[in-house]
């Protein structure tokens, strides 16, 4: 391992590293770079979208059929690693499963942190991705993994901290995963045009919930060779998303030409860059690794 490339990402559910960074990930495997994606919830709570997961006989499955999902998106995708973190969806924000004794939400910050700082001392990645200080949407799952990747990072390359979860790795580069204004402007106007519905049901994409300004946006990643394949994966996550989904719900050589980036935002570099980049890999080391 001590020569090659590694990139870690951390999503709260499946189907979140599909939707956010699922050509980045496509496009990692294409370049010989190793990733592995950890999954902080089993996603039990979620809307079961699929006409054929009837709600009775499919809820009580949900977490093992999510967990699936992923493993199979995930290969669509090239991704080396899938793991688990264990801990139970917590819902939508205000809801009282935020409250479940197993709710992710609720759970103990610092043994959260010492479960990610083992699995960032194990596969020692050079870059990490996960969500920004509101988790994209302001979902609380979202918001707990930006803490604990954030603090994660940090611990990883303190040998005093966390002592028994390995030895210290020091992560080069932490990027928040985005969906620029420009972005979502272009798919509405494309959407008005093509006399389709707003994509997300919300005519201004400015009253979206996920919406960065595209003057927050470092990285750009050119992903159409993989569209393909992220759209696939997008497919796998059947029982979360259907054919109508924005990105599904229009032509491939439409989203080549009009979609095929994805947008990332630099918040912790140990090496030199030059902003804006086009590889989240730009400055890396391979074989960098501080221990403090």
């Amino acid at each position: 391992m001590a020569e090659e490339l590694r990139l870690l990402s951390v999503h709260a559910h499946a189907d979140d590293e599909s939707i956010t960074m699922g050509g980045l990930l496509a496009t990692c495997h294409d370049r010989g770079i190793r990733t592995a994606n950890i999954c902080c919830t089993d996603g039990k709570l979620a809307t079961i979208v699929a006409d054929d997961m009837p709600e009775e006989t499919t809820r009580p499955r949900l977490a093992e059929i999510r967990q699936a999902e992923l493993r199979a998106a995930c290969a669509i995708l090239g991704v080396d690693e899938v793991h688990f973190l264990g801990y139970g969806d917590s819902g939508m924000w205000g809801e009282p499963t935020n409250q479940l004794a197993d709710a992710f939400w609720k759970v103990d910050v610092d043994e959260a942190v010492g479960r990610l700082v083992a699995h960032i001392r194990r596969f020692r990645p050079h870059v990490v991705v996960t969500y920004d200080g509101v988790g994209g949407y302001g979902h609380p799952d979202h918001i707990q993994t930006h803490r604990i990747t954030l603090l994660a990072v940090e611990a990883a390359h303190m040998r005093s901290m966390y002592a028994d979860g390995g030895e210290p790795w020091r992560v080069q580069k932490l990027y928040y995963t985005s969906i620029p204004l420009s972005f979502l402007k272009r798919a509405a106007a494309l959407a008005k045009e093509a006399g389709r519905p707003a994509p997300f049901g919300v005519e201004n994409p400015e009253d979206l919930p996920f919406v960065t300004p595209d003057e927050w946006i470092t990285s750009t990643v050119d992903i159409r060779d993989a569209v393909h394949r992220k759209r696939e994966a997008l497919v796998a996550h059947h029982s979360q998303i259907g054919p109508d989904w924005p990105l599904l719900a229009i032509p491939e050589a439409v989203t080549i030409e009009h979609f095929g980036t994805e947008a990332f935002q630099l918040v912790i570099s140990r090496v030199p860059v030059t902003l804006p980049e086009t590889d989240l890999f730009a400055g890396v080391t391979a074989k960098e690794a501080v221990a403090v």
